[in-house]
């Protein structure tokens, strides 16, 4: 057993308290017998510290749950000269120790649902890896082979088409890395806003890549934290397509708000589709993002023909 928290004990019963072995001390018989206990009289109980029992007269503990299982002991003591500890107070203390649970077990939850979403961004890296940067790799072996032997053979002209194609593979690559380091750092948008944490993505990708890109509108809402990050997550779903797939030069990004309505507006001037194949595959991420609007209530709508470029519209009100 390890002490977790305390307060106003004496450092020498505080030292003593740091790390108890299962089953010793007060605390270990509570967690041993799962019952609330209260000891009038330290100093005459053998289960009590040196310590406690130079320092302090009465003591009551309770165990800690959360969802029926243990977690540990809540320990309350009283000097000499304070009254010793009513039934009524052990019931508050239980009804504490209840809600102390709740708090533990609900950290406990959050860090594991933390350690999944890690876990998950992992394998989609992992996943882009292998169906992007290495595949092209891989496309630079073989031209770099395809350039050697055509240079070996005298075959000018093969070499030059297989240079060309080298530094068309390594811009792609290029483009790949840029959107996967930028995904793997922290994003502004605790520091910047939703507005700032999008500027921030333009600039770090798509001008780097000699996309012209363009920022629009203001908003004037106070949007809370899990709006604004899904909201950014549905644009860079809408910029990384316009970039991996449509061979886009030039992209905009809209934000407005008209009373308690955003809307976000996602354009490119890429190659486009057809959106009725797209939707029966699910393809180019829209099921994810489609599914964030959903889950805010909002709707999505996505605008494109081949050769015309694509706009993707999120419409969301605020409650």
């Amino acid at each position: 057993m390890h002490l977790v928290v305390q307060q106003n004990l004496p450092p020498d019963l505080a030292v003593q308290l740091e790390t108890l072995p299962v089953g010793t001390g007060l605390p270990g018989w509570i967690i041993q017998s799962g019952d609330p206990v209260i000891v009038p009289d330290i100093a005459t109980d053998p289960r009590s510290t040196k310590a406690a029992r130079q320092s302090f007269q009465t003591y009551a503990g309770v165990v800690i749950r959360a969802r029926g299982r243990l977690l540990g002991v809540l320990s309350v003591v009283r000097a000499r000269e304070q009254p010793q500890f009513t039934v009524e107070e052990v019931a508050l203390l239980t009804t504490i120790a209840d809600q102390v649970g709740v708090v533990v077990e609900s950290a406990r939850l959050r860090q594991l649902a933390e350690q999944s979403a890690v876990m998950a961004e992992r394998a989609r890296l992992a996943g882009d890896l292998h169906d992007s940067v290495t595949q092209l790799l891989y496309s630079v072996n073989l031209f770099a082979a395809a350039g050697r032997d055509a240079y070996q053979e005298g075959d000018m002209a093969d070499v030059g088409d297989s240079l060309n194609e080298l530094e068309f593979i390594a811009q792609q690559a290029l483009k790949e890395m840029r959107l996967m380091v930028y995904e793997l750092r922290p994003l502004a948008l605790s520091q910047e806003g939703l507005l700032g944490a999008v500027q921030q993505r333009l600039e770090a990708v798509e001008r780097h890549a000699g996309v012209q890109a363009q920022l629009q509108g203001q908003i004037t809402l106070d949007l809370p934290p899990a709006i604004e990050e899904a909201l950014y997550h549905i644009i860079q779903e809408a910029l990384n397509n316009a970039l991996k797939h449509a061979a886009a030069t030039a992209v905009s990004v809209r934000l407005e708000t008209t009373g308690r309505q955003i809307e976000v507006e996602v354009t490119d001037n890429g190659s486009g589709f057809e959106p009725d194949a797209l939707d029966s595959q699910g393809g180019l991420g829209l099921t994810s993002m489609r599914e964030r609007v959903e889950n805010l209530g909002g709707t999505l709508t996505l605008l494109s023909k081949p050769g015309e470029g694509t706009t993707i519209r999120v419409n969301l009100e605020l409650t």
